[in-house]
């Protein structure tokens, strides 16, 4: 399964009912929420816990075509997790919604990933992003986290306002600002600086691009990641 922990208990709920119960567009910003827009063909269900869900060390998310149904999974609650949590999709589109508030050590969300949270994101130490379209991270509710390493410049990231930090660092949004909707939420009342600045140099590319996989392993190890 996508998401496996013994605190978790998952109920598969009919796709019409699901959607009955969670708003995906109001989830996802969009104006409208297709399940055909996300898979190939309409899965026969969500997986959804009911209520809280704690996590106790690191959560590793993701899949890749044929290695798990994709679906949507649904977390009725609030998701508190010790350690880092990472998020890697790669050509699949599983999608998280967590209806309440998400608190982690790090967070890591990567190329396909889709994860909605409908109130608060508290990121103790280190948010990194990397997104492809339609990829997306969506928070409804406030944004905090000591840095944030953006370096992909596309996807949808969507904030309810700009995020607390203390340093947002800046990957290819120089390239991609005119259509990379995170731009707008990079600066803030933090420092900004460049990922050759901030990042240890064994996370770099010959290019001075951030190596997103290299650091996704890194933080799942508790390796430090910036300087």
């Amino acid at each position: 399964m996508f998401l496996e922990s013994p605190t978790a208990n998952w109920d598969a709920v009919p796709v019409e009912e699901a959607l009955e119960q969670y708003d995906m567009a109001e989830a996802s910003n969009r104006t409208s929420w297709d399940v055909d827009d996300y898979f190939g063909e309409e899965p026969e269900h969500f997986y959804v816990h009911r209520g809280d869900l704690t996590i106790d060390g690191a959560l590793a998310l993701g899949n890749t075509p044929c290695e798990d149904e994709d679906t949507v999974y649904v977390i009725d609650g609030d998701l508190t997790v010790s350690g880092p949590i990472t998020f890697c999709n790669a050509d699949v589109y599983t999608s998280l919604y967590v209806t309440g508030s998400v608190v982690a050590q790090d967070l890591v969300c990567l190329w396909d990933s889709c994860l909605f949270v409908g109130r608060s994101l508290t990121v103790r130490n280190l948010l990194a992003t990397s997104l492809y379209d339609p990829a997306a991270l969506v928070v409804k509710g406030p944004v905090s986290a000591h840095t944030w390493l953006e370096m992909g410049g596309r996807g949808c990231i969507y904030f309810a306002g700009k995020p607390t930090t203390d340093t947002c660092v800046r990957g290819h949004l120089d390239e991609y600002a005119e259509g990379a909707n995170a731009a707008v939420y990079l600066g803030g009342e933090g420092k900004v600086a460049s990922v050759a600045e901030a990042v240890l140099p064994e996370f770099l590319e010959e290019d001075g691009i951030g190596d997103s996989l290299k650091i996704l392993k890194a933080v799942l190890e508790g390796r430090p990641v910036l300087r």
